[in-house]
């Protein structure tokens, strides 16, 4: 990835990872599944719809990748010094794809930010994209296993859409949006 000579979105980002892992790390103490997933997913389903690192562009598509995350049970038995540690280990990757076909990827933590510069999709990725939204599997409101979590974030009628997948058991139509969006580069993130 390339970055920015400065990178000015890093408050924004950061601000956004921050809510991800104080959400992530606040539901764990949720009395339900539904409740659990609900809550998760909450500071995706508020994420602004236009991109400012991409010249203010409508968004049309996130993919995220959020590494370092402990499951709930582990959480609730932590003290509040390892809960704040935990936080230091999160790591979220993601790219964003904007209405006008352009794509970036960033990476963010708590203590590195990156961005690559925006490229644009090519007509035929740009083609292929729709069909392969439309094919994603529902995640059926379950969040997967925490450690690598996959969150697929897509604009219908304004408002995002999130399915949450396991990063380390993906399904095919996630494993091949990934795979286009990575184009001409081996892997995505």
């Amino acid at each position: 990835m390339r970055l920015y000579g400065k990178f000015y979105l890093l408050p924004v980002i950061r601000g956004f990872v921050a809510a991800a892992i104080f959400a992530a790390t606040l539901s764990t103490f949720a009395a339900d599944s539904a409740t659990t997933y609900a809550n998760w997913i909450q500071p995706w389903r508020e994420r602004p719809v236009t991109s400012p690192a991409l010249g203010g562009a409508g968004l049309k598509l996130i993919v995220s990748r959020v590494q370092g995350e402990a499951d709930a049970a582990a959480v609730a038995a932590m003290n509040p010094v390892e809960r704040a540690q935990l936080a230091y280990r999160i790591k979220v990757a993601a790219a964003e794809v904007a209405t006008n076909g352009n794509l970036r990827t960033y990476f963010i933590s708590n203590t590195d930010a990156r961005s690559s510069t925006a490229r644009p999709l090519t007509a035929g990725d740009w083609a292929l994209l729709d069909p392969l939204l439309q094919q994603l599997p529902d995640d059926h409101a379950q969040l997967p296993p925490a450690g690598e979590r996959i969150v697929v974030q897509f604009l219908d009628g304004g408002q995002w859409r999130v399915r949450v997948y396991d990063g380390k058991n993906l399904p095919l139509e996630v494993k091949d949006m990934m795979a286009l969006l990575a184009r001409p580069y081996d892997k995505l993130f």
